[in-house]
């Protein structure tokens, strides 16, 4: 049992600006040093129809102030088994650190899709200022011949990668930067890549057909109750932890509770649109702050270029059990006279989650933590190209033990908004979860890729589970524009969807989380439609594209099954 510290009253119509919360955090500017080489990753690629009349067998390799012509077989050599050979033998002191993981790196593309992914993805800024990017490393090809390679290579079905694109270029010999390639290997991020390279496909795949949409009201409209929030200091001393909570109620609460957890060095306001929204409708909703990987923790770091010395191994159980403890705690003040008797049902709590947060909840709802396999993932795992959520998982496999069950049986149901899933359950962990999950997942989210993190997960969660998928969405679309990370604000980039244009995404947030929770009372039927594709589909705009599906569709699924068979094999 905890200790209630303090509390103190906050109501909705504060003059407050919780931007100023920010503001007044004192922000490092040394900060953006620590987290821009590891996560501002934004990467695509894109080609044309032109094929070459021949293929490179040599290259002319620039090494610093060497230069000379080696075959590409010596390099795929290299890059296959990382032993110099041959005439790359003497030239090991002049080898950048980590250029045989850019020669490594592979995407994989399914050869049904890429004559109309391709082309798509061609016209777009992203794709045309990476094309640029890679004419750096080999100047002395053209636009064009570099589009053609790029088309090629992806057609064969054998996967995109570095090596694959040198070889498909046309003429005898071509030239190779390979001094530059790291520079612009840290800003790649494959699992991002990919979701580009189906961002198309996915628009259509995804979409159902449906009649009109038109309700008979709004859920993402806001409630009619008052809405007051209080802050609560919990200590938790056997953890030596301190957690603060604000609670969002009305005088007129009822129905499950909900509880909020953040992502990574962020805090609890980080959906306060959602909670306020939530709480209007009569729900009282309890935002949890983790004091281990909040945004305080992140500011207390020393610059660091390895992304599992931003987190500790612990702190993979910890949040699960912070959000336990803050149950316990409110049971108990449940049951005591005074401002919160009978304010919490946590008998029926619905956990909400964001990126690192979703991870958390999950794992309440049930899923095992499999670390044996997250360590042999991480084990073979290539740092350059990986996403950050990729590299922060494997802090987790410092842990002891080899399957973690942190299921809480209060937790009723799950969603999970750009869920951090990765390899932390390993192939069947997710089929454990003991409760309906609603899954948010974004094409264009380079921190936590929708591919490895949101859509084969989503494959192996048992029904019932819905996935609204933000096409043209990112990491950040869905948190409170009002209250932005130092995370956010340090790696938002110009052509990141603005608030404008996320705002229908954040209407289907408040309206599908509430038909969500509302599953779990009487009035299920009544917010049953708003559970639909039609509904999703009916909120789109041309920025960003809005699905609501219950299982993958099979080609989809068959794609991101054999990728997986692949990857096992790699």
């Amino acid at each position: 049992m905890g200790t209630v510290k303090r509390y103190q009253r906050m109501e909705m119509n504060s003059t407050n600006n919780p931007l100023g919360r920010h503001q007044t955090r004192g922000r490092r500017g040394w900060i953006s040093q620590a987290i821009a080489p590891l996560f501002a990753t934004v990467f695509a690629i894109a080609s044309g129809s032109v094929l070459p009349t021949s293929a490179a067998e040599r290259l002319t390799l620039r090494l610093g102030p060497w230069s000379g012509t080696i075959a590409i077989s010596d390099l795929e050599e290299y890059a296959k088994t990382g032993k110099l050979s041959g005439q790359l033998e003497p030239l090991s002191p002049l080898f950048p650190p980590g250029l045989r993981e850019v020669l490594s790196q592979r995407v994989e593309i399914d050869p049904e899709m890429t004559d109309e992914v391709i082309d798509k993805l061609f016209e777009s800024p992203e794709g045309n200022r990476l094309l640029r990017t890679l004419l750096l490393l080999v100047p002395e090809s053209t636009i064009e011949e570099m589009k053609a390679a790029i088309a090629l290579v992806a057609s064969k079905g054998n996967g995109l990668s570095f090596l694959g694109i040198l070889k498909a270029l046309p003429g005898e010999t071509i030239t190779l930067d390979a001094t530059s390639i790291i520079g612009v290997a840290s800003r790649l991020n494959l699992s991002y890549l990919e979701g580009q390279i189906l961002k198309t496909r996915l628009e259509t795949a995804l979409e159902v057909e449906t009649d009109p949409f038109y309700p008979s009201f709004d859920p993402a409209a806001k409630g009619p109750q008052t809405v007051s929030a209080q802050t609560l200091t919990l200590e938790d001393t056997q953890r030596n932890r301190e957690i603060a909570v604000e609670i969002y109620s009305s005088p007129n609460s009822s129905g499950p509770l909900a509880v909020m957890s953040h992502g990574f060095a962020s805090d609890r306001f980080f959906l306060e649109y959602l909670a306020r929204h939530l709480a209007s409708h009569g729900l009282t909703v309890v935002s949890v702050e983790h004091p281990g990987s909040n945004e305080a923790w992140l500011q207390q770091l020393p610059v660091t270029l390895d992304p599992t010395d931003l987190i500790e191994a612990e702190e993979f159980l910890h949040r699960p059990r912070d959000i336990r403890f803050v149950l316990d705690e409110l049971e108990a003040l449940n049951r005591q006279p005074g401002t919160f008797y009978n304010q919490f049902n946590t008998a029926e709590t619905v956990a909400i989650g964001h990126s690192l947060g979703g991870y958390g909840i999950l794992a309440l709802a049930g899923a095992e933590v499999d670390l044996p396999h997250l360590r042999e993932v991480c084990q073979k795992q290539r740092k350059l190209g990986q996403s950050p959520a990729d590299l922060l998982q494997c802090a987790a496999g410092k842990l002891e033990g080899n399957r973690v069950n942190l299921r809480d049986r209060r937790i009723k149901s799950a969603i999970a908004l750009n869920p951090m899933v990765g390899d932390l359950f390993g192939p069947q962990g997710l089929e454990k979860v003991q409760t309906p999950v609603l899954l948010l997942s974004g094409s264009d989210d380079s921190w936590a890729p929708a591919i490895d993190h949101q859509l084969a997960p989503f494959r192996q969660l048992p029904e019932p589970k819905y996935l609204v998928s933000a096409i043209g969405g990112n990491h950040f679309s869905a948190s409170d524009p009002d209250n932005p990370t130092l995370v956010e604000t340090q790696t938002t980039l110009p052509e990141d969807p603005s608030d404008a244009e996320t705002q229908n995404l954040r209407q289907l947030v408040r309206g599908v989380s509430l038909a969500f929770i509302k599953q779990n009372t009487p009035e299920a039927k009544t917010y049953a439609p708003f559970l639909t594709a039609a509904y999703a589909q009916s909120l789109s705009t041309e920025e960003i594209a809005l699905r609501l599906n219950r299982e993958l569709p099979d080609r989809l699924a068959r794609w991101i099954e054999s990728r997986e068979e692949i990857s096992q094999r790699d």
